[in-house]
């Protein structure tokens, strides 16, 4: 579209905001964003290409600076852990190891090794890799709409959804690899690494008044292992859990003392039918060994705070060890990632602006 000066100064023909806008959005487009998308596109394609790579990654698991906390708070100089554990793409392929924890069967080491015809699932990584395929689909759409010879309104507006459901993948993605989801810590996870790949050592983690748990996780760009030595609580109801709702009797009170700031844990528990005693040397005995109602306040206050709901039962923490392993993969892909989501980001916005 041309304009023609007027003799007072003004333009004729001049184009309307509207025109101008899309003038504007198609310059980025053409100009600024289409000689990019090449480039973009190789390190998603890098990256994907990185996560799905059937090389076998092998890294070690010791204690080093990795920390071990029992129930004082304190660190537990006597707690170790020695092994190997394999990456493959999305998969854990190989895990052994000798685990041995002070609290858990006499602090005998705990040998575990995963059978050889399973594969365990790094839902974070499988989730990015689909993520990253989506992401590489809609860029190929990007440059399809981008190579048009009249973009109109409609085609603008297109194209920048289609920027911003990249920008959300790439956000999404870069946050997985930060943050595990719930459902696959604890004590959500319900001990699934552990129960469905140690078919035959499984069992050594766990005795009549205690109970392993392995949480296996990335977090912070590296592979993370938590290892709980919990105790089962015995003493009823608080060993108890609601068949329908599957929750336990503490979980009942914290939700009644979240629903009602006022009332006090002394009469939700008498309303359930416990007696609570006063505190005492001798009854604090008495209920300390007790497995009926009966119980002090401090004890109910603490088995309110450390009682946990995991796999069908009622378990306290005594000890944990938290172990960390880097995966140079996880690093790179991290760095990748995060370069394109500023530059996506800086696209979004330099497109939002003009609409």
């Amino acid at each position: 579209m041309t304009a023609e000066l007027y003799d007072d100064g003004t333009y004729k023909n001049a184009p309307t905001y509207e025109q101008s806008s899309l003038l504007q959005q198609t310059w980025l487009i053409k100009e600024i964003i289409k000689p990019e998308l090449p480039n973009l596109m190789d390190h998603v394609e890098k990256c994907l290409t990185q996560l799905s790579s059937s090389e076998k990654f092998r890294m070690p698991l010791t204690n080093g600076n990795n920390v071990s906390i029992n129930t004082t708070g304190v660190a537990s100089q006597s707690t170790s852990i020695k092994g190997t554990i394999t990456r493959q793409a999305g998969f854990i392929v190989d895990f052994q190891a000798i685990i041995k924890l002070p609290n858990f069967n006499r602090g005998k080491p705990i040998v575990l090794k995963m059978d050889s015809d399973r594969t365990f699932s790094l839902v974070q990584i499988n989730t990015i890799i689909d993520n990253l395929s989506k992401v590489l689909h809609l860029f190929d759409e990007l440059q399809q709409l981008s190579e048009l010879h009249n973009l109109k309104i409609q085609n603008i507006h297109n194209f920048h959804d289609k920027i911003g459901k990249i920008l959300e993948l790439l956000t999404q993605s870069i946050t997985l690899l930060q943050n595990p989801p719930r459902e696959i810590v604890f004590p959500h996870n319900n001990n699934s690494f552990l129960k469905d790949n140690f078919s035959e050592s499984h069992e050594a983690c766990e005795s009549a008044h205690h109970l392993v748990s392995i949480e296996l996780v990335l977090f912070k760009n590296e592979v993370c292992l938590d290892i709980r030595n919990m105790a089962k609580v015995v003493k009823k109801p608080w060993s108890e859990i609601d068949s329908n709702s599957g929750l336990s009797f503490a979980d009942k009170v914290r939700d009644r003392l979240k629903q009602d700031r006022t009332v006090r844990i002394a009469d939700i528990l008498k309303d359930e039918g416990l007696q609570v005693e006063q505190t005492s040397v001798i009854n604090n005995l008495i209920s300390s060994l007790s497995v009926t109602e009966r119980i002090t306040l401090p004890q109910a206050s603490d088995l309110m705070a450390r009682c946990v709901t995991f796999d069908g039962r009622v378990v306290t923490e005594s000890e944990k060890v938290s172990i960390t392993t880097s995966d140079p993969t996880l690093i790179s892909v991290s760095a990748k990632m995060n370069g394109l989501e500023n530059k996506i980001s800086n696209h979004f916005v330099n497109i939002q602006n003009l609409i």
